[in-house]
């Protein structure tokens, strides 16, 4: 066969793989990458013929590749259900790994588009262990590269665990994510919601919840956007945050608007929103470059502070510093103390070597001012609002603890003897300026300067 006879059989062959009318995979292969710059990688790979015969499955049911995004280089792998409902054999997980791989040796990140119903059974053990090999692949290239995942429809079995080690995982809200059966957990378990995106959001497997493709598309290329240094702003750097006062004077305020005021355009990307909601952890960007923040949003537990330990790990890993925003009155008491957990989160700050700089914005007492990045457990630099509260236990009870004595024997009101104390205590003992005086924060700061101070400290730790 002659050189133009082969072109155009190759020419023939690709179409019938990508169909007259294209898949729901390449559709959102083609919402993900900029126009014109995705190249597929390994189209005409097939499985080997079993007993049951060879199957003739396009694209082996997974479009493979790489391409421009926001003119970042990535990676990705997008499962096609129209194709033997996406299911898993043992060459499809060959075209993953290898997709996996070419990502880990260009140092860019991957994107893993879910949407399949399970491992093709004709091909048994060999098709099993493509799902190991995916599994294994996946985790070997954690830490190097950043990768991003998509349930789009069922993602079921050892697939399930491909979302919960990724970076950034989102589910449409319609998408199913489970390790066993949800008809199986509801006989046994009474739980309505297993399997369904939403318990997914709530357990901290995924970061979002989304109504469309093209919104679950949209937010994997904001969160490339903040690991590829592209955030383009024209925010001004020394812009005064005056609003912050306001915002912190409020009873029960909510910490997102104190990292809205500071970040470039009021933008931030949220992880984990509908997991332990009582710490925030979410990615900005300051002077257009891009930074973790680990925000207190109530009191702390242990699933705050696996959740925050985990982001900070993933921060030092891409090399993104973290911003820590403190106020906290400590560990909450749970019904069952999970000490192994809360540790995580110290531990995540004394060995992550990314900058790190820590602003108290009201409490910060006992173990919590230790776990929050205190000078002595990993910040580079610790600022704290006038407001601050800095000591060993909270002023209610540090007051009375010291002092139980002298309000027993105050004359007149016990009650306004307490309260008097306690004021005394927060004007001294908790006091920022206390710990200023011992080095343990490096300066009181104006609240209307915090964007400039973050911006500056920043831009001081760049090479660190």
């Amino acid at each position: 066969m002659d050189l133009k006879s082969r072109t155009e059989e190759v020419r023939s062959v690709r179409a019938t793989i990508e169909g007259s009318s294209k898949s729901a995979a390449r559709k959102r292969i083609e919402l993900l990458f900029d126009e014109g710059t995705f190249v597929e990688i390994g189209a005409f790979v097939k499985q080997r013929p079993t007993e049951y015969g060879a199957v003739d499955a396009a694209a082996e049911s997974v479009v493979t590749g790489y391409g421009a995004v926001n003119g970042v280089l990535v990676f990705a792998f997008s499962q096609d259900v129209s194709v033997m409902k996406g299911a898993i054999s043992e060459m499809n997980a060959e075209k993953i790994c290898n997709i996996a791989e070419m990502a880990r040796k260009a140092h860019a990140p991957l994107v893993s588009m879910l949407d399949s119903c399970g491992v093709r059974l004709h091909e048994g053990i060999d098709a099993l262990a493509g799902y190991g090999k995916i599994i294994a692949k996946l985790n070997s290239v954690a830490g190097e590269i950043v990768h991003a995942s998509v349930v789009f429809g069922i993602c079921a079995g050892a697939m399930s665990f491909v979302p919960a080690i990724a970076d950034y995982s989102v589910m449409t809200k319609s998408a199913e994510l489970f390790l066993s059966s949800p008809d199986v957990v509801k006989a046994r378990f009474g739980n309505e919601n297993a399997g369904t995106a939403e318990e997914a959001y709530k357990n901290g497997t995924v970061s979002a919840l989304c109504d469309s493709d093209e919104e679950a598309v949209a937010k994997i290329k904001e969160f490339i956007s903040y690991t590829g240094d592209v955030y383009v702003t024209e925010d001004d750097i020394n812009r005064l945050t005056p609003e912050i006062e306001n915002i912190i004077s409020q009873p029960n305020y909510d910490v997102r608007d104190v990292i809205r005021s500071v970040a470039d355009d009021g933008r931030v990307l949220e992880l984990s929103a509908g997991y332990a909601e009582n710490i925030v952890t979410a990615l900005i960007s300051i002077d257009c470059c891009p930074v973790g923040v680990v925000a207190n949003n109530g009191a702390l537990t242990s699933a705050a502070a696996e959740k925050a330990s985990r982001f900070i790990a993933f921060c030092d890993n891409c090399g993104i510093a973290v911003l820590t925003l403190v106020n906290t009155d400590g560990f909450a008491c749970e019904n069952r103390e999970n000490i192994a957990n809360s540790a995580l989160l110290v531990s995540a700050y004394v060995n992550a070597e990314i900058p790190k700089v820590t602003l108290v914005i009201g409490k910060a007492y006992g173990s919590g001012y230790i776990s929050m990045c205190s000078k002595q457990t990993g910040a580079d630099i610790v600022y704290a609002y006038p407001c601050a509260e800095i000591a060993a236990l909270p002023a209610e009870t540090g007051a009375v603890f010291m002092c139980a004595q002298q309000i027993a024997q105050t004359e007149g009101d016990p009650i306004e003897g307490r309260d008097a104390i306690i004021a005394k205590y927060r004007e001294t003992i908790a006091s920022p300026f206390e710990a200023a005086k011992r080095g343990h924060v490096d300066d009181i700061i104006d609240i209307e300067t915090t964007r400039q101070l973050i911006a500056s400290s920043f831009g001081m730790l760049a090479d660190k």
